[in-house]
């Protein structure tokens, strides 16, 4: 009875695993290495900072997805990091809406920033579950370019909630969060810590997003105007009813 003696030849060229350069050339595109500056195929809305487009996955801000604004106080030139963005919305005939702002905005302020405050939609809700409700909502909306909610508190599963609505939409969805919340899990892909530099300055640090860390903060300079918002309590009697009359606007949403 004879046996077979088994085969010593080498495996075929066929069936050898597939090199690192053949895999990322058929999937090219689909790969992303850690140690690299993410890309993105969702629309991107240039921030209107060159240093900042630079250093943001895909060259701007993200549309479709949650981006974090780490305040520690606020007034630090937020909104004026935001108003090439927020001229944009509003030049292509699309709306703000702001969620629960802590002051009333000046409006000449932003007029002053090219931002058609025509289009603008305030609404002023202090219940948590209130606020939450009327930013899903905007956020589904198609009537909204750009939604920004002013969230003291939140939850790392309710920030997975809006961030899946948030892929649904395409607008911007920014949150404004206090300073404590860096330590706070959050499922933003993008989050800035915003810091205060010298007159009309601002220093950013990206806490997180896709790709590499950035170690050092982003230092840009802001466009100037006069003070963006009023706080309601140092208004006249007249003047504080008349601005929460014309910004409480509890139908907004249809």
């Amino acid at each position: 009875m004879s046996m077979l003696a088994p085969s010593t030849s080498a495996p075929s060229a066929s069936s050898a695993p597939p090199s690192l350069l053949q895999i990322e050339a058929r999937f090219k595109n689909r790969i992303w290495r850690g140690d690299a500056l993410g890309s993105s195929t969702d629309p991107i809305i240039s921030s209107g900072f060159d240093k900042l487009d630079k250093e943001l996955p895909g060259g701007g801000w993200p549309t479709r997805n949650l981006i974090e604004l780490l305040l520690p106080a606020e007034g630090l030139g937020e909104i004026r990091l935001l108003s090439p963005s927020l001229e944009q919305t509003t030049r292509s005939g699309r709306n703000i809406l702001l969620v629960s702002p802590p002051y009333i905005p000046y409006m000449h302020a932003w007029e002053h920033l090219d931002i058609d405050s025509r289009r603008i939609v305030i609404a002023r809700v202090y219940k948590p579950a209130e606020r939450l409700w009327v930013l899903e909502q905007g956020i589904k909306s198609t009537a909204f370019g750009t939604i920004i909610g002013w969230l003291p508190e939140v939850s790392q599963q309710t920030t997975r909630r809006l961030q899946i609505i948030a892929r649904t939409a395409a607008s911007l969805v920014f949150l404004f969060r206090p300073l404590s919340a860096q330590f706070e899990p959050s499922a933003a892909p993008l989050r800035i810590l915003l810091g205060s530099g010298q007159r009309h300055t601002l220093s950013l640090y990206l806490l997180k997003r896709r790709g590499v860390p950035l170690a050092l903060p982003i230092r840009i300079s802001l466009p100037w105007t006069r003070s963006f918002s009023s706080s309601v309590a140092s208004l006249p009697a007249s003047a504080r009813h008349h601005a929460v009359d014309r910004s409480s606007l509890p139908d907004i949403i249809a």
